[in-house]
C-alpha cells in the first residue's frame, strides 16, 4: 500500500540514504559592517528557513556555504559556524567560525574554560540553539536552517540530553521517567527495553522508586535512562558529573562508556574538566570561540583509571 502520509519522514542512521537530493543556496552578500550586517544575514537566513526547513526533514540536503556533507562517515558536520548575542547595537561575538567534523559512534569530549564558547558549540549541535551564519549538518540535517518547530521534531526524534540538573518529573518513578523518554521516540529498539537500560545503569532494584527516594547520583542515572529509552542517534551531556562526588561520577562515566560501546551510540560530553577528556576517542579543546585543538586518543583511559582531583 502507498503510504499517503506527508508528514516529514525520521532520518535515522539506520535507514539515512547516501545519496541524497542536494541543494546549494545563494551565498549571501553585504556591503554593511557590524550590527547591521549581522541583522542582514539573520534576514537572510529566515529566508531561506521558511523555503526550505520542511524539506531539510523530508530528505533534502541543504547547503548555505557549498560543503556537501559526508553523512556516510560524519554523523557531525559544521561549517564556518558564527554565533553571536546582539544587544542593542553591541555585538558579542561567542563562536567565531568553527569548521568541525565528529565521526559517528565515537565518544567526544568538548573541553575548555568558562566563557570559552563549549556549551554555546554544544546548543548548536544538539539543535537547542541556531547559529547566525554557516551550516550545521547532524545526520544530513542542516539544522541551521530549520524552523523552530522543526528543531523541537528533530530533537525529540534523534538526541537524548543529559544535564547537570537531572531535571525528573518528581510525581514520578524512575521507571515512569524513563518511559516518558520511551514514549518520545518513533524509532524504538525492540531489543533495548526499559528493564535492559535500569540493567545497564545498575539501577533495576530501584525502578519503582520515586526522585526523593533516591541520591543525586542515582537520580543522574536515571536522568541516562530516560535519555536512553529515545533510542537516541546521539547522546549529548552538559558537565553530566557537574554535581556529583567522585564515586557517583566514574559510575556515571562507566555507563557512558558503556552506552557507547554496547549500542554505538555517539556521545557528546562538555565539561571543564580535562581529566575526563582521558576516556575518550576524540577531544575537541575549544578557546576563543574557535577550536584550538582536536586530538584523537587511540587508547582511551576508563572512568575508573583517571584522577578525579
Amino acid at each position: 500500500m502507498a503510504d499517503t502520509d506527508n508528514k516529514p519522514k525520521k532520518i535515522t542512521e539506520e535507514n539515512l540514504p547516501l545519496e541524497r537530493e542536494f541543494i546549494v543556496t545563494q551565498p549571501f552578500t553585504t556591503t554593511s559592517e557590524g550590527v547591521k550586517a549581522i541583522k542582514e544575514e539573520n534576514k537572510f537566513q529566515k529566508i531561506l528557513t521558511a523555503k526550505y526547513s520542511k524539506q531539510i526533514l523530508n530528505g533534502k540536503i541543504v547547503s548555505t556555504s557549498g560543503k556537501k556533507p559526508d553523512i556516510e562517515n560524519y554523523v557531525i558536520e559544521l561549517e564556518d559556524v558564527k554565533k553571536s548575542y546582539i544587544t542593542g547595537d553591541v555585538d558579542t561575538p561567542v563562536l567565531k567560525g568553527i569548521n568541525l567534523q565528529l565521526r559517528k559512534g565515537d565518544f567526544i569530549v568538548i573541553l575548555g574554560p568558562s566563557g570559552s564558547g563549549k556549551t554555546t558549540l554544544l546548543n548548536i549541535i544538539s539543535g537547542l540553539d541556531k547559529v547566525s551564519s554557516g551550516d550545521v549538518f547532524v545526520l544530513g540535517n542542516n539544522l541551521s536552517l530549520l524552523k523552530d518547530s522543526h528543531l523541537t521534531k528533530f530533537r525529540r526524534e534523534n538526541v537524548g540530553f543529559i544535564f547537570q540538573q537531572y531535571n525528573l518529573l518528581t510525581n514520578l518513578t524512575a521507571k515512569e521517567n524513563a518511559e516518558v523518554g520511551e514514549n518520545l521516540s518513533r524509532n524504538k529498539n525492540k531489543d533495548l527495553t526499559i528493564n535492559d537500560i535500569f540493567e545497564t545503569i545498575g539501577m533495576k532494584e530501584q525502578m519503582n522508586k520515586y526522585p526523593h527516594q533516591m541520591s543525586g547520583g542515582q537520580q543522574q542515572r536515571v536522568s541516562i535512562a530516560r535519555a536512553l529509552a529515545k533510542n537516541p542517534n546521539i547522546l549529548f551531556g552538559d558537565e553530566p558529573t557537574g554535581a556529583l562526588d567522585e564515586e557517583m561520577g566514574r559510575k556515571v562515566l562507566e555507563i557512558l562508556v558503556d552506552v557507547n560501546k554496547k549500542y554505538k551510540t555517539t556521545v557528546i560530553v562538555v565539561t571543564h574538566n580535562p581529566n575526563i577528556a582521558l576516556i575518550a576517542n576524540t577531544v575537541i579543546h575549544v578557546r576563543n570561540g574557535l577550536i584550538d585543538e582536536i586530538k584523537n586518543n587511540t587508547n582511551p583511559k576508563k572512568p575508573s583509571e583517571i584522577d578525579w582531583s
